[in-house]
């Protein structure tokens, strides 16, 4: 996985104007087939509606982020070398409206709201940097989806279909981008990992356009965590290896005993002990364990054991960090 920083790569901006129809065929033809069409429950809790509103608000920057790639990748495929690429990518962006349909159509039907795009910013310059991304932003996706299908198990089990069967095509969508990013496994561990909706909406923010949207969830905004050090071969780190994040200045100031927590897999939190070093850094050691994406976050207690237990004690984060 590589770093990406705003003031260091060319933005490619998508708008926050409709998706255009591929001419001369449907989105549900590329896709190859349309949002579910059985009857919607009764019922729905507020729960419910609040994480497929996530949902609709997370599948519409990935969109934007495909489709804003696709024109790209037209322009990178100087002799034809993208054309593979480019066919999977027309594939998935259109999987992807059609995800962001299902969850309107949801919300649609119990007359709840919808978001709509926001304008967003996406820091790549080349083919490379695109698919690289595309791994992080479809691990992020998937995460969010297994916690969104966790708590839907609770509170209204009849909707769990849909984002497991979304969950099942996301996997397929990053084994693609592990293969052709990365040139390693396309199925690294045995279990992906669950991340908190206020995770995913973190990690979603620094792509958005500020003040582009119409409307946003409500979530906690937390203090950033990114990877400055520990890259090794094919942009994975590894296990038992030293790495460094930067942590903003709100994070700099806590007293006491910090700690890097670890969310991999379906596992309990791991912790390792964090020491400031120069400047808003913080190293420490990834532990023997991990595998896949994981992801890292600033904390001063070992208590959570459970990534949204672990949410609300977080002091910086989530970073994704590429263990294999």
């Amino acid at each position: 996985m590589h770093s990406f920083t705003l003031a260091s790569v060319a933005l490619f901006v998508a708008s926050a104007v409709a998706y255009p129809t591929p001419t001369g065929s449907s989105v549900a033809d590329i896709a190859g087939g349309s949002a579910p069409n059985g009857t919607p429950p009764k019922n729905i809790s507020d729960a419910a509606i609040a994480a497929f509103q996530g949902v609709n608000f997370l599948e519409n920057m990935e969109s934007a982020f495909f489709e804003q790639g696709l024109k790209n990748l037209t322009g990178w495929n100087h002799q034809g070398e993208l054309d593979a690429v480019i066919e999977v990518v027309t594939r998935v962006h259109a999987q992807e409206l059609i995800h962001v349909q299902t969850a309107e159509n949801i919300l649609n039907h119990f007359h709840k709201p919808t978001f709509s795009p926001c304008k967003y910013q996406f820091p790549v310059s080349n083919a490379e940097e695109f698919l690289d991304l595309a791994n992080i932003i479809t691990s992020v996706g998937i995460g969010a989806v297994i916690n969104v299908a966790s708590n839907l198990a609770l509170t209204d089990p009849s909707l769990v279909p849909g984002p497991a069967s979304i969950l099942a095509t996301e996997a397929r969508h990053d084994a693609f981008f592990r293969i052709t990013a990365l040139n390693v496994v396309p199925n690294p561990t045995p279990f992906d990992t669950r991340i908190s909706a206020a995770y995913a909406l973190n990690l979603a923010s620094p792509f958005i356009v500020p003040g582009s949207c119409a409307a946003m969830p409500k979530f906690p905004i937390l203090s950033t965590l990114t990877q400055v050090k520990g890259y090794h071969k094919h942009g994975v780190t590894g296990t038992g290896v030293p790495i460094e994040f930067a942590i903003d200045e709100r994070a700099t100031n806590v007293i006491g005993s910090l700690f890097i927590a670890w969310v991999n897999q379906a596992n309990v939190v791991k912790y390792t002990p964090a020491k400031k070093t120069e400047g808003n850094v913080v190293e420490t050691v990834i532990p023997e364990g991990l595998g896949g994406m994981a992801f890292a976050v600033l904390t001063n207690t070992q208590t959570a054991k459970d990534v949204n237990a672990l949410t609300g004690i977080t002091l910086a984060g989530p970073a994704p960090v590429q263990i294999s």
